[in-house]
């Protein structure tokens, strides 16, 4: 009997350690940026896209998955519209998601291989989610009805085609992104943007932060941007 007592109380014993072990081993894999500053010095190195003037950021919160975290920052931007960036545990930052309308108001672990962010639409407590799966964000996620896709952030190395901005004339047509200049009645707007196509005297271009693609009349773009345009026709 003492001996049965003493292999039972062994074994309760080594159970209560590997909890502990286990505890202490999920708590160590939670690795997020270590401060608000370490958060915008990461944002600044990956380029005036991903951190543009005057930008304001706060804090989500870290998304559990089965083997990591996702580490989600809110992003109110100066022109109007938020962001939805995330980090991964590393940490290294990730991209974002530009959300027009409605700021990032929380998360939700959903379960070991997936979790969310969550977006207030602000009528009557109704909320939008972002998937954050085990892999990483997904390309891309529907808030109130408009799609929002995930803008990377750029690679270590630049990839062969991308080239500086104001570059695409020459041999290669490739598009860059690049500043465009539109004229609104006496409005002169600076965008952001790619080419996308030109027909019937307008140009569709698709904007950096959004991801929207808009059309605009060939005669609103500045003469700079009429020339840059030439190679395509």
């Amino acid at each position: 009997m003492k001996k049965r007592l003493g292999i039972i109380m062994v074994g309760v014993l080594l159970a209560g350690i590997a909890t502990i072990t286990y505890a202490k081993t999920e708590r160590e894999k939670k690795n997020e940026p270590k401060n608000r500053n370490a958060v915008l010095d990461a944002l600044k190195a990956a380029g005036e896209k991903h951190f543009p003037e005057k930008m304001k950021v706060r804090d989500i919160g870290s998304i559990k998955m089965e083997t990591t975290y996702y580490h989600v920052y809110s992003g109110t931007l100066k022109e109007g519209g938020y962001r939805a960036i995330v980090f991964n545990n590393k940490p290294e930052y990730l991209g974002f998601y530009f959300i027009a309308e409605y700021e990032p108001s929380g998360y939700e672990d959903g379960g070991s291989k997936e979790g969310y962010i969550l977006i207030d639409l602000e009528n009557g407590g109704d909320e939008e989610r972002i998937r954050i799966k085990q892999d990483g964000p997904a390309d891309q996620a529907t808030i109130d009805g408009v799609k929002s896709y995930f803008v990377k952030a750029p690679e270590k190395k630049v990839k062969a085609f991308e080239k500086p901005e104001g570059e695409g004339s020459g041999d290669s047509l490739e598009p860059v992104f690049r500043n465009w200049t539109i004229t609104k009645g006496v409005e002169k707007l600076k965008v952001r943007a790619i080419y996308v196509s030109q027909t019937f005297g307008t140009v569709t271009l698709r904007s950096e932060a959004a991801g929207r693609e808009n059309s605009f009349p060939i005669s609103s773009i500045s003469k700079e941007d009429k020339e840059y345009i030439k190679q395509y026709k």
